[in-house]
């Protein structure tokens, strides 16, 4: 089973999703548990390797359950608005004979993905999706005054973890960053403007006076 609990993502990516749920499917939602929490954020990570650290170990929990958002036919019902998680999720052995694993090249380009996501949302925050929809809901309804302690901030890290070694895949960044997205506009155009777009995003910003 790939499709488990362990999903990770960006409040915005929560909000994304946040966005088609009913009120039955967060009470679906309410009712799940002992599912696992990062540590720390992607971009945390990235420096503690920059930094000579080693990052903290996740919690490594047998018999992950099967994703709720997943239907009788075990096909995934936000799969239009999946977090990037699961969009960059690609097993090169069967889930079910243990832990999925990723090609390298693979792994090192979810890397970077992961890390745009989190430059964005900068002001929110990063924790198990699951974690983000509830509170979320909450505070939309008005009813969470802060933000739980195992919901993380995001942390803006600009440089991205290539080695000078690495060629394809500084080439691979590149070409992502030229790639027109619309008449005249770049990924990376769009990228930057997404970033100013959502430093200010009200539904967000009560994130910086909380923390």
């Amino acid at each position: 089973m790939c499709c488990t609990q362990k999903v990770y993502a960006t409040s915005i990516e929560a909000y994304y999703i946040l966005d088609i749920l009913s009120e039955e499917e967060i009470k679906i939602l309410e009712k799940i548990s002992n599912y696992p929490r990062p540590k720390i954020t992607n971009n945390q990570t990235i420096l503690c390797y920059m930094h000579g650290t080693e990052p903290p170990q996740e919690e490594l929990l047998k018999d992950l359950k099967p994703c709720p958002f997943l239907d009788e036919k075990g096909l995934c019902k936000i799969y239009e608005r999946r977090p990037l998680m699961c969009r960059l999720m690609a097993s090169i052995v069967p889930c079910s004979q243990g832990m999925a694993e990723l090609p390298p090249f693979l792994f090192q380009i979810s890397t970077i993905a992961m890390q745009l996501a989190e430059n964005i949302d900068i002001g929110g925050v990063y924790g198990n999706i699951f974690d983000l929809l509830k509170f979320l809901h909450y505070y939309k309804k008005g009813e969470a005054e802060e933000v739980p302690d195992y919901l993380l901030n995001n942390l803006e890290v600009d440089e991205l973890p290539i080695l000078p070694e690495e060629k394809d895949l500084r080439k691979w960044v590149g070409t992502l960053y030229r790639t027109p997205v619309e008449e005249k506009i770049t990924f990376r155009d769009l990228l930057r403007e997404l970033r100013e777009e959502f430093q200010s995003y009200e539904s967000l910003t009560f994130l910086r006076d909380i923390i």
